[in-house]
């Protein structure tokens, strides 16, 4: 139970850090750069007998962790773009909801078991998702951009679910190793966005978005550890929606608390849903 607690307070914290990088003014972008950097180089240097240049490309899951840091770069941008474009509300919404492709995964691949429980929690969970984002205004999306909602969805979707099959299929004690490169793969694809958004961005106050990203990068090492970790132990079908379920309870009070966050009725009735839906998947 520890992973799965460690990896919602450090998700929680990377969406309150977010959230601070506003308040200074902080470019998304550099911060984002450099924390793949330190995530890579921290991982590689936690276990240095782990950075073997020819054992990694030799590993089994080499090819995989390229896909995983496509993935993870991939759908950072989606969600930046999507927020910008689509809307804050249908990009947290679609973001979430795709806890149903790992989650469906799970029970065709996995052996994952698929009691009464277990899909009574999963469902209200998905609920939760929606009741716990919805605003009170009229949510508009411009139908030009319709598709970005869709594709955040598939993207994060399958983010996780290379997850569970890298720790399913093809890590036994690596995955110090793997995370790391995946993060450098990452690094790499990031460097090619940066290089094109860099040009519309001033360089100005480029030590706090340096700081910024290495408290990013530390924070995002150990959440996906943990995640990685956690799917180790628990069936994906558990361990995935209870840790978003868990993520989007504790951000949401704390933005109530810390940030004066306004929460409609039907936003603490999410909130409320949510613990259900934890309450039965944990009993499941």
């Amino acid at each position: 139970m520890i992973y799965l607690l460690l990896a919602v307070l450090l998700s929680t914290a990377i969406i309150i850090t977010f959230r601070i990088f506003n308040n200074f003014k902080i470019s998304i972008v550099q911060a984002i750069t450099v924390n793949y950097l330190v995530a890579s180089v921290f991982g590689f240097a936690s276990e240095p007998a782990s950075f073997n240049p020819e054992a990694i490309v030799g590993a089994p899951w080499f090819y995989l962790s390229i896909l995983m840091g496509l993935s993870l770069i991939v759908s950072f941008n989606l969600f930046a773009l999507s927020a910008q474009n689509a809307g804050v509300a249908i990009t947290a919404i679609s973001s979430r909801m795709s806890v149903v492709i790992p989650v469906s995964l799970g029970f065709m691949f996995f052996g994952d078991t698929a009691g009464f429980l277990k899909i009574a929690g999963i469902i209200a969970g998905l609920a939760a998702f929606y009741f716990s984002s919805k605003k009170n205004k009229k949510v508009h999306i411009n139908q030009a951009y319709v598709y970005l909602p869709v594709l955040l969805f598939v993207a994060v979707g399958i983010n996780d679910s290379l997850m569970k099959v890298s720790e399913y299929g093809f890590l036994t004690t690596d995955f110090t190793a793997f995370l790391a490169t995946s993060f450098g793969f990452a690094l790499l694809f990031g460097l090619v966005v940066f290089a094109f958004k860099s040009r519309k961005q001033s360089t100005n106050g480029i030590l706090k978005n340096i700081f910024g990203g290495v408290w990013l990068g530390l924070l995002n090492w150990y959440s996906t550890l943990f995640v990685l970790e956690g799917l180790d132990v628990y069936q994906v079908s558990f361990f995935i929606p209870v840790y978003n379920i868990g993520v989007v309870v504790l951000s949401s009070l704390i933005g109530f608390g810390a940030f004066r966050e306004k929460l409609s009725a039907t936003n603490w009735a999410g909130i409320g849903l949510a613990i259900v839906a934890i309450v039965l998947i944990a009993n499941s």
